[in-house]
């Protein structure tokens, strides 16, 4: 059996180009101010926006509130910024967070979900291992919204986008227990194809589903920011897969297989 060596898609899209995408590495991750939390350990998302991702929210969930920094000021202590647990269960909670108003953009709809994972729903021994790593109870978020498109992004696009992050071909999300180790999604962002999770694998003779989606990738597992399609990828234009498996010996070149991906979740 061989699985495949690397994966190399391109999306067929026409966009005009964008400025030089950020490098989200050498974002500083600090809060300005922070509030008393009442519990010891606080998890933190850090959200960033636009191609070169200038504009930038904080997410701390400590228990039940989610803080969230909907002015991008940095300080999690102003009035507005807590927001109370809407559902809860023993194995997931549900914060309904709003609007945020960036740099004069709206960004609507901003929901976050928590939710233990199961070694069936990671489907990946080593990246489940990291999960339960992190939290004892194997804890993972999943964050939606509907971002805001800036005047300078002149990508032929609407000007409102939806996004969900609930884990890519890296991992699942996982909010980070201080600010510097925080997962960074970045919404608005250079598009690229990402994987939707790591249970995918691609046997050579087996058929198989390859799920991909449209978005940005952040930095973290699980930080790859999906577009949903309705209203913003035309229906007659498919991404396009090139495969390479592993030759037979090792002077064989790699085999190569292209295919059209045109069913859509």
């Amino acid at each position: 059996m061989k699985s495949f060596a690397s994966l190399f898609a391109t999306a067929l899209l026409c966009m005009a180009p964008l400025a030089q995408a950020a490098d989200l590495a050498k974002i500083e991750r600090k809060i300005t101010k922070e509030p008393a939390y009442q519990t010891k350990t606080p998890k933190y998302c850090l959200l960033v926006f636009g191609p070169e991702a200038k504009s930038r929210v904080w997410l701390v969930q400590d228990g039940d509130v989610l803080y969230v920094d909907r002015n991008g000021s940095g300080d999690l202590t102003e009035k507005g910024k807590s927001v109370k647990i809407k559902q809860e269960s023993d194995n997931s909670c549900f914060f309904e967070a709003g609007d945020l108003h960036v740099d004069g953009l709206t960004h609507t709809g901003l929901s976050v979900w928590q939710m233990k994972a199961s070694p069936g729903q990671v489907g990946n021994d080593e990246e489940f291992a990291r999960v339960k790593k992190a939290s004892p109870e194997a804890w993972v978020w999943v964050v939606r919204m509907t971002a805001e498109r800036s005047a300078e992004d002149k990508r032929p696009l609407p000007k409102k986008i939806q996004y969900v992050i609930n884990g890519d071909g890296l991992g699942m999300l996982v909010f980070g227990d201080r600010p510097q180790d925080a997962p960074i999604i970045h919404l608005n962002g250079p598009w690229s194809l990402g994987l939707q999770d790591r249970k995918q694998k691609l046997i050579f003779g087996e058929k198989s589903m390859l799920q991909i989606g449209i978005g940005t990738q952040g930095v973290g597992p699980g930080t790859f920011s999906f577009v949903l399609y309705p209203d913003t990828i035309p229906e007659h234009l498919y991404p396009v897969a090139e495969i390479a498996f592993p030759p037979n010996s090792p002077e064989d070149k790699p085999i190569k297989r292209k295919f059209t991906l045109t069913q859509r979740c």
